[in-house]
């Protein structure tokens, strides 16, 4: 996690505060899990794009209330 944070303060402009750094990583897997979702839709059958599509429903919703809640603090 160190290598990452140091990759990040390099690779991002200004600070690497830890609440940036945060969200950054909390979009990136937002974003992965939309891609999987739209994968799953195209490559499966109905049966694994029910239950697939599901699971990561409630992966994407835990994302998205981390992302909110870390965008609201201060």
């Amino acid at each position: 996690m160190t290598v990452l944070t140091l990759h990040l303060s390099v690779a991002l402009p200004g600070s690497a505060d830890t609440k940036h750094v945060t969200l950054l990583i909390l979009a990136t897997m937002i974003t992965l899990a939309l891609a999987g979702i739209r994968g799953l839709l195209r490559r499966t059958q109905v049966v694994m794009v029910i239950t697939g599509t599901s699971a990561l429903l409630v992966v994407l919703s835990v994302l998205v209330v981390a992302y909110l809640i870390t965008l609201g603090t201060p």
